[in-house]
């Protein structure tokens, strides 16, 4: 089914920007100071907002889904949706560790959570999609 390999390789090829975004995150969580999380929250945002634009495009992981699976296409909404506002949270908190504020550092719990969240909601609907198949 050439839908499924879309979805397979789309998957696939998104699967390392998965590891480099919890690398990325990781080094957000042992930052030094302020300036070294701003600087890796600017480095996250700028991943993030490359591999949430990978994931959109047309022929890109949730273009293949929502060919493959119709009904998915509410879900694929909300994550796009998702997308904006996980982007704006990381952006907002770089802002918070550049500036005289709070540090942000007690808010990286919840970022983890939502992104893992997120993620765990996409690869449920990839391996649905994936499980048609058969």
């Amino acid at each position: 089914m050439t839908e499924t390999t879309t979805v397979r390789q789309a998957s696939r090829e998104l699967a390392e920007d998965h590891r480099r975004l919890h690398g990325l995150l990781d080094r957000v969580g042992v930052a030094a100071d302020r300036r070294a999380t701003a600087d890796a929250l600017a480095e996250l945002h700028a991943a993030l907002t490359r591999h949430f634009t990978e994931e959109e495009k047309p022929g890109g992981l949730y273009d293949a889904l929502g060919v493959c699976v119709p009904e998915f296409r509410s879900r694929l909404g909300a994550l796009v949706d998702e997308h904006f506002r996980l982007a704006a949270f990381v952006r907002d908190l770089r802002e918070r560790a550049r500036g005289t504020g709070v540090h942000p550092r007690a808010e990286m719990e919840r970022l983890v959570a939502a992104l893992a969240d997120h993620e765990r909601r996409e690869h449920e609907l990839v391996e649905a999609a994936l499980g048609r198949e058969a």
